[in-house]
């Protein structure tokens, strides 16, 4: 099983003269596999940045799981 684990958060902090206001920017995780890292991603409002290493998968399957992982994006499945 492929889960991701919380390494950090990015916040902005706005002050207004009386309120104080933080803002999520981006959430790090580690791509974790059967307790084995396989990889970090991080998490922007709008987008992501994913870096994945230690996969036993040719070029044809990675680039197999890429665009099915694209797919699932773009028509919201959780596939």
């Amino acid at each position: 099983m492929i889960e991701l684990v919380k390494i950090s958060e990015n916040i902005s902090r706005q002050f207004d003269g009386q309120e104080t206001v933080d803002n999520l920017q981006a959430v790090n995780y580690r791509i974790v596999e059967n307790g084995v890292e396989k990889g970090h991603v991080t998490v922007g409002q709008g987008c992501f940045n994913m870096n994945v290493y230690s996969m036993t998968s040719t070029v044809e399957e990675t680039k197999g799981l890429v665009e099915k992982m694209f797919n699932a994006l773009s028509d919201g499945s959780d596939e």
